[in-house]
């Protein structure tokens, strides 16, 4: 096989943009070089790795889905060998493409990254909220190079570690009168009016914690977002069931808010980190044990409800 690394940063390139003519503007060079790299790669390879429409522009095929992990390390791992010179494993380099569905992500995640990007300045990191599903078709695609999300329905292909696991809490306005209480049962707050979280598992999850309960909440109102249901609840219109806090306890309208324990207890609920094991980028390693460190330590337990 003889492709050159020019060739392999022209396909990744095109890959991104989804366009010849927007490679060739991102590369600075005539869009025949990039056509040109392109038809090189899937020659070398034997392979057709992408589809090309007018209308369309360019996509990746099964096979160009395969590949492109392994491209991208390739080059970033050789642009590395560039800087680094002798010692390889002094910097991290390259993209890093984070799919993560887990609605309190912003309270953890700038903390794990703030040590990753230190010492690196050739480094990106690229975050996409999506649902579980999405996280994980994300990652069997290519999109994502790492998920955060619930290992729920997991993927054989993929590894998964879990890094927490998330017991329920009873979210109520600061002023309610439940609110003064050290903890709480879901019988308690039975004919209290709910707001939930509804997203793809949280909802299948919570029909079956409250049938085990006993009881059939009168839900007034749901949304897709955390914050949007934290907001709902600080103005008053009813309380809520979540699982990870985070480290403030107002919402976004200024209201206050009070966790307050559930005793019992509910199913809690597991957040994880998946990836495939037989990367080999270092990048994606480094991130997992960042991950995994950061859950380990007594920072975490600041999320919880305990």
């Amino acid at each position: 096989m003889d492709v050159s690394l020019k060739a392999l940063n022209y396909f990744l390139a095109t890959v991104e943009a989804g366009t010849i003519a927007g490679a060739a503007r991102s590369l600075h060079v005539v869009p025949s070089a990039v056509l040109a790299g392109v038809n090189q790669v899937e020659a070398a390879f034997g392979l057709q790795l992408t589809t090309r429409h007018r209308a369309r522009g360019v996509a990746l095929t099964a096979a160009g889905h395969a590949l492109k992990p392994r491209i991208q390390h390739l080059v970033d791992e050789y642009n590395t060998l560039l800087k680094e010179g002798a010692d390889l494993r002094t910097q991290l380099t390259g993209t890093l493409r984070v799919g993560y569905y887990a609605p309190i992500a912003p309270a953890f995640m700038p903390a794990i990254v703030d040590g990753i990007f230190e010492g690196n300045t050739d480094l990106d990191i690229t975050f996409v909220d999506c649902d579980n599903q999405a996280a994980q078709d994300g990652l069997l695609s290519g999109a994502h190079d790492v998920i955060v999300c619930f290992p729920e329905q997991t993927r054989p292909e993929v590894t998964y570690q879990t890094l927490l696991e998330l017991p329920g809490y009873l979210l109520v306005p600061a002023e309610h009168p439940l609110a003064s209480r050290s903890s709480l049962s879901l019988a308690e707050v039975g004919d209290e009016p709910f707001i939930l979280l509804d997203q793809p598992n949280i909802t299948e999850y919570y029909n079956d914690v409250f049938q085990q309960a006993g009881i059939s909440p009168r839900v007034i109102s749901t949304a897709t977002h955390l914050e949007m249901v934290r907001s709902l609840v600080a103005a008053g219109l009813g309380v809520s069931l979540l699982h990870m806090q985070p480290l403030v306890d107002q919402a976004y309208n200024g209201a206050a808010l009070r966790a307050v324990p559930l005793d019992p207890g509910v199913p809690p609920l597991r957040i994880a980190i998946g990836w495939f094991a037989d990367n080999p980028r270092r990048l994606v390693r480094a991130f997992v044990d960042a991950c995994v460190s950061h859950f380990e330590s007594t920072e975490a337990e600041r999320l919880l409800v305990r």
